[in-house]
């Protein structure tokens, strides 16, 4: 398998907020990555090339964005992915709706440790506490 050239810095995306990856065969980017990737976990492998449309329907269902799988690793019974992007206004959406799952991940984390909160609220604190280290990479 050919390795594709990799973003510099991912955004790791929380593993308890549902992620859906629609995938369909394409040809590389002749184009370098943008900066900032996004690692992700799938059930299924997907070879380097790959090019996924990523979505979080019951968080940001209009929103979208299309990245290309640049490396995939076995972690148990699962993969971990690595996904870079070529068009800035796609790693845009994917960042605003990734800081959409964060705070969703933020929200749960409170609720689990008996604050529960409604997402307006966790949305609140997580921008205070949180956004500026958010991965931007000069977005």
């Amino acid at each position: 398998m050919t390795s594709l050239p990799s973003p510099i810095s991912y955004i790791q995306h929380p593993d308890n907020t549902p992620l859906s990856l629609d995938a369909r065969p394409s040809l590389p980017s002749d184009k370098p990555p943008l900066p900032l990737g996004l690692i992700c976990n799938s059930l299924h492998s997907l070879s380097n090339g790959t090019q996924v449309e990523i979505s979080s329907p019951r968080l940001a269902p209009d929103m979208h964005g299309v990245g290309q799988i640049v490396w995939c690793r076995r972690l148990g019974a699962r993969y971990q992915l690595g996904v870079a992007f070529y068009n800035s206004e796609e790693l845009y959406t994917v960042r605003m709706m990734e800081q959409l799952c964060h705070i969703e991940h933020y929200r749960h984390t409170l609720d689990t440790e008996g604050h529960p909160t409604t997402f307006e609220h966790a949305a609140h604190e997580w921008v205070e506490k949180f956004a500026e280290q958010f991965p931007s990479d000069g977005l």
